[in-house]
């Protein structure tokens, strides 16, 4: 018994590692599939009207000021949030 509780711990922690990781990832493809109406794997400024918080921060998520937001991002967005930092 005193050998099996510390495994039991261990494959927790990495299961919950796991689903920590993958939270962000699924948000974004989450945001993608409900906003990118075209398909085309970004979110324009008309896809992004269909919700407030995404339309609010749009400036601030479309890093390099394209008028388009990636995947890639969405998830550096994502990334942030989840580390607290918000979308500054």
């Amino acid at each position: 018994m005193k050998r099996a509780f510390p495994l039991l711990i261990s494959l927790t922690l990495s299961l919950l590692t796991d689903v920590a990781l993958a939270t962000p990832l699924q948000a974004q493809d989450d945001i993608l599939q409900r906003l990118d109406k075209n398909a085309d794997g970004q979110i324009s400024i008309k896809e992004a009207v269909a919700d407030p918080f995404i339309l609010e921060s749009f400036s601030r998520i479309d890093i390099n000021g394209d008028g388009i937001i990636s995947r890639h991002e969405l998830s550096s967005v994502q990334l942030r949030r989840s580390h607290g930092h918000g979308l500054n």
